[in-house]
């Protein structure tokens, strides 16, 4: 991994403010354990005598409040993590060019490449569901060199769903084990590829930064047929998805909802149209002072339809609905 360092001192003393601040861990000692290093060694990161990994800078990232996130990922700097030797490898190469060149060619016919998978391997459920949940309930950016995907949840009620099938499909599909946070706010799974943001961006037209307004299922994911939907529905609802319960008296038993809530038009009207290709009766709603529309299947004739046409794999919507099932 790349070596990490800011454009300007006082932001790397910001940073180090910011994570002291916030609180999670109280003191140096603990911070210094907590990216497995000794504490003198984290008072050289401190003042920038030693440069970060980049495994060790995003543990300490995880630290600070999300919404600050952007600032520090903004202002840092790479070098590769044998930047030392480089310098001395390029005088190395010029006093004996011709046996350097001999082995860079062996090197590059045997080369591998980390978490390397193919942008255009084919559609599948699980590719389907893992959209799905980028949908629903991801966010995707770049920073500088830095490629961020994220999704966030309950970190009680969700966990469970992240660890036993996102988790394996990013470690099936793309080779990669996701980065697992809990913080008081939720719980976010976080994965740094290039090559996967360059997957949700521009293969499937998934936009990065801010997406509420303008998400839509891709295209090709629409052209491919109801199969493939089905997953990517799945996905959705799984993470953004909602399940209620409305125990008026007016009802005999507890009647039975499920919701999605979006402030994309767009999206909206592909899950409507969706909904209606299925045979699935549902209501929509303005919701939010109108900035919003939430699509609504009620009843348990209708639950037991979306159960059996699209279904669930997230446990806390299962237990839900498993007198149903």
């Amino acid at each position: 991994m790349d070596r990490i360092y800011f454009s300007d001192k006082n932001i790397l003393t910001e940073f180090f403010k910011e994570i002291k601040d916030n609180g999670q861990l109280k003191s140096w000692r603990k911070l210094a354990s907590y990216i497995g290093t000794a504490r003198s060694n984290l008072g050289n990161y401190r003042n920038g005598n030693l440069l970060l990994s980049e495994e060790r800078f995003l543990k300490l990232l995880d630290l600070i409040n999300e919404e600050k996130r952007p600032y520090f990922l903004n202002n840092l700097m790479r070098k590769n993590k044998n930047w030392g030797q480089i310098i001395g490898g390029k005088k190395a190469y010029k006093i004996n060019k011709k046996a350097f060149d001999i082995g860079r060619n062996i090197a590059y016919k045997n080369r591998s490449v980390k978490y390397d998978f193919d942008i255009n391997m084919p559609l599948s459920n699980e590719l389907c569901e893992f959209i799905g949940a980028i949908i629903g309930d991801g966010f995707t950016n770049k920073y500088k060199n830095l490629y961020q995907i994220q999704i966030s949840g309950d970190k009680k009620l969700d966990k469970q769903y992240y660890n036993d099938t996102l988790k394996v499909i990013c470690e099936k599909l793309f080779k990669i084990t996701p980065k697992i946070t809990t913080r008081k706010r939720g719980f976010y799974f976080n994965i740094y590829s290039k090559r996967l943001f360059e997957l949700l961006t521009k293969r499937f037209g998934i936009p990065a930064g801010v997406k509420c307004y303008s998400i839509k299922i891709p295209d090709e994911i629409i052209k491919a047929g109801n199969n493939f939907l089905k997953f990517v529905l799945r996905g959705m609802f799984d993470t953004d998805g909602g399940i209620g319960l409305d125990k008026r008296k007016a009802y005999k038993k507890p009647y039975i909802r499920i919701n999605y809530t979006s402030a994309s038009p767009l999206l909206m009207n592909q899950l409507n149209e969706i909904l209606i290709k299925y045979n699935l009766p549902h209501s929509t709603h303005k919701v939010n002072n109108n900035r919003a529309q939430q699509i609504q299947i009620n009843g348990e004739k209708n639950v037991k339809l979306f159960l059996s046409n699209i279904g669930f794999s997230n446990p806390r919507h299962l237990d839900k609905v498993k007198h149903l099932m």
